[in-house]
This record gives structure tokens, sequence and C-alpha cells, in this order.
């Protein structure tokens, strides 16, 4: 079938001609020819999809298109939005244009899906074509439709189990094992006493059994942005898994370490030293990681802390870690706890570090060499 490419601005002012539409930028939208708008709703809500694409959806303010229960719970109501618009959303949309599949009638509300290509991309960049396809949803709100996430409606009749703060949230095929959450529950409570952070809040821990389940209640019928099988979401309370398990301590740590501005391989560090990251524990990070650095004597901290070498090996989330386990070692939990207050800049995390293991900033590479190669297989 052919795809029917609508101009924008014809049916803004066709359907909506007293719209006040919100910071628009003209973003070309396809609409398949599955998609019927001779059919009112699915015409009102392929504009509303449209006109939300058109309003900078990666800026977090009072947007008209999404429904207000979910912009007064969420800060950051969008769920997708943190692994759609990798770069600017006017950037993303005008390279992987976004084309309508279907929009369908499930029960009171609609399903859009959405596929973002890109034209003629050429060499490797063909591997990351479409980007996503996304799916949410339409709902009435006072009579208007709005957009809505999709993790309410998918989990709308999944069972909930609550084990003291931890409220477990699962699909009906799914066998809960309560020896295992009682054993996340307890994971938290040490982990928060072992390093005497305040009390952690209560929070919803979904499971899914796979990568791709998850994807779906973040809004992608399609995964590939920030593709993973565990997010934390500290602002929102809530946590999801694709291991289709209770059990889930690195992530568990992103909830429960207090919030703030601190730097990602400090983050994560921590998260990876205390809870294991990938499958792996961390000493099993460590020494592949170690291994691997022992046969290259070129590659440096920069490299590491630049993403510019071992993604495969988790080089900066267990470089992370290995700070944090150095720290422990030579000053406690004060050290460490230091390490967890390093801002958000690279060039500070590297004067900390210099500042909290006494060392001068021309010694971070033989340093952070030192302190890996310790896990190599003897």
């Amino acid at each position: 079938m052919k795809k029917t490419l609508i101009s924008i601005w014809l049916l803004l002012f066709s359907f909506y001609p007293n719209k006040a539409f919100a910071q628009q930028t003209n973003i070309e939208v396809t609409i398949h020819s599955r998609v019927d708008t001779t059919k009112r709703e699915i015409r009102e809500v392929a504009m509303l999809w449209i006109s939300y694409l058109n309003s900078k959806p990666d800026s977090l303010y009072d947007n008209p298109y999404w429904n207000n229960a979910e912009k007064l719970k969420f800060k950051r109501f969008d769920f997708s939005m943190a692994y759609l618009y990798q770069f600017s959303s006017e950037q993303l949309l005008g390279y992987y244009k976004p084309t309508v599949l279907s929009i369908e009638k499930e029960g009171d509300n609609y399903g859009i899906r959405t596929i973002f290509s890109a034209d003629d991309i050429q060499g490797e960049y063909r591997k990351s074509n479409p980007w996503c396809i996304t799916k949410l949803y339409a709902v009435k709100e006072n009579g208007d439709w709005k957009l809505k996430n999709a993790l309410p409606v998918i989990t709308e009749n999944w069972n909930k189990k609550t084990l003291r703060k931890i409220t477990f949230i699962y699909p009906q095929n799914h066998k809960f094992n309560e020896h295992i959450a009682t054993k996340a529950s307890l994971f938290c409570d040490e982990i928060s006493e072992e390093f005497k952070f305040r009390e952690w809040k209560p929070f919803d821990f979904y499971i899914t059994d796979s990568g791709d389940e998850l994807g779906k209640l973040l809004n992608f019928d399609f995964f590939f942005a920030g593709y993973t099988t565990g997010i934390g979401m500290n602002d929102n309370r809530i946590l999801l898994s694709g291991l289709g398990s209770e059990y889930y301590p690195h992530e568990f740590i992103h909830l429960i370490v207090p919030k703030q501005d601190r730097h990602w391989m400090i983050e994560e560090g921590f998260a990876t030293w205390k809870g294991g990251q990938g499958g792996k524990t961390f000493e099993e990070s460590a020494k592949l990681f170690a291994n691997e650095l022992d046969k290259n004597d070129t590659i440096t901290f920069s490299d590491i802390l630049n993403k510019k070498w071992g993604w495969q090996y988790a080089a900066f989330y267990t470089s992370g870690a290995i700070f944090c386990k150095a720290a422990f070692d030579k000053g406690g939990i004060i050290l460490v706890k230091n390490l967890l207050d390093i801002s958000p800049d690279d060039e500070k995390l590297i004067e900390d570090i210099c500042k909290l293991f006494a060392i001068e900033k021309a010694e971070i590479d033989d340093f952070w060499r030192k302190e890996v190669l310790r896990f190599k297989t003897k």
C-alpha cells in the first residue's frame, strides 16, 4: 500500500482552525494509507499526535497535548522522552522522520503506532535504522483527546503484591516468588543501613520478561535507543525490569541512594559495585575488564570517560565501581560518600578523585590502570 504524506499546516488549519499550538516546529509527518483519516475520531487522534510532535516534545513544560493526570504526577511525563530524544527533537525528527503506521481503537482508547526512520542512510548508520517504533495512547479528557503513556494501559489488569515498601506489579502469567521478593526488600534495607542513607521511599516494581517487553511500558513497540533490561526512575519511584525476576540489585541501588546531581560514572559505578551489572557480579565484571585492559597499554582513563573504548566490557560502569571499591578500602564509608558527592562534570570528577586519593592530576591514568589491574586473573 502507498504512504500518504500529510501537509502539517493544511491539516492543522483545516481541522483545528482556532487551536493555539505550542512551540511548533513544522515536523514532517507521514500518515500510512492504513490509517483511515476519513473517520472523525481517527483524524482527531492523528492531529493530536502530529501536534505533539510539533510542540518540542523533548522539552519539559505544561504541554497541552498530554493528559493532566500524568503531567501532575510525573515531571517527565512522557516515559519515552529520555530514550527517544538522544539529541534535540527538531534534529531527530528531521532525520528519523515519523510515519504513523496505525491508529486503532482499544476499548475507550486509541493506540498510536509510529515508526521513526531515515531516508538514504549509509554505512554503519544503516544499522540504527529505524530508530524506533513507538506505541502510546490517546484518551478522552474533558471531551478532548489527550496523549497517555502505555504503562497504565498495558498493566491495568496485572497482579500486585506489596512487601514492606516495594509493590511488585507483574502480568498474569508470572509466578510470583515471595522468597526472592523478600530478599529484594532486605537488600534495599541493608544497603541503606550500611551507608547510612536517609530512609528510602516506597516504589513500584514492574516485572517483564525481556527488554522488548520492558520497552512497551515506555511506549516502544520496537526499542533501540536506550535499550535495556532495567530502568530505575527515581523521581517517579518506579522500577522497570526485563529480567522476569523480583530481584534486580543494580536498579534497586538507583532507587535507594539519595538522588542528587552526581557524576554518572559514580552513580553507575556504585550501583555496579554493590549490585552487579549485566548479569555479572562486580568481581566478574572487574576481572573481565582488567584482563582486556591488560592487553592494551595505550588506553587512557579519558578513553573510558568519553566511552571511546571498552563498552563491551562495561568499562565505564566498572571503572566507577573500582573507584568506589578503592575509596572504601582507603577510607571506608565516608570516602565512598565523598565520591557520591562528585558533581556531573568530567573535570571535576578527575579533580576530586585526585584529591580523595592524594594523587596529582598527571597521575590519574597510572592510578586508574593500577586499580583496575588489581582484578586481573592471577
